[in-house]
């Protein structure tokens, strides 16, 4: 123990000045971390086939636009088909927006699914796309299984 003791009172000095640290400055910390980056795809809900379309995503954290996303990625895939999917990485174009030219082939529901990482963060939202003539039948029952489909079981095989 007394091989300590020289050790003691330096350390219960920095333990000292630790705790009388500018707490403003933490508080001010901890409140940008509680906003989070929010990520809202702006897409049609219906498109025709074969058009190309302007998709974006506008970020927002807090009251502020994001314009220094680190990446900012969308993943379009068939309803059902999502290990067929694409990557496109977006441009920013101004205020938040991240853009992407996308042209929707076929008549399915398609899921567009953005994965920003911006800020120290990572969001993921989703948004569906029904592209050409998609019975309302098959489009209620891709809603009533909570816009996962099929896609639950693919993902499982990502583990």
């Amino acid at each position: 123990m007394k091989q300590f003791a020289p050790l003691l009172v330096p350390f219960s000095a920095l333990a000292l000045l630790v705790g009388c640290g500018d707490e403003s400055g933490e508080e001010q910390h901890a409140g940008n971390l509680l906003e989070i980056v929010q990520a809202d795809i702006q897409a049609p809900e219906t498109v025709e086939v074969g058009e190309e379309m302007d998709l974006s995503v506008l970020l927002t954290q807090g009251s502020e636009t994001v314009e220094d996303a680190f990446e900012v990625v969308f993943e379009i895939w068939k309803d059902g088909e999502r290990n067929d999917g694409v990557l496109l990485e977006a441009e920013h174009e101004a205020e938040g927006a991240y853009d992407v030219v996308y042209t929707f082939e076929e008549d399915a529901i398609y899921l567009v699914q953005t994965h920003v990482s911006a800020r120290d963060m990572h969001v993921m939202p989703k948004k569906m796309v029904v592209s050409g003539e998609v019975a309302e039948e098959d489009i209620q029952a891709f809603l009533d299984s909570d816009g996962s489909s099929n896609d639950v079981e693919e993902s499982q095989h990502h583990h």
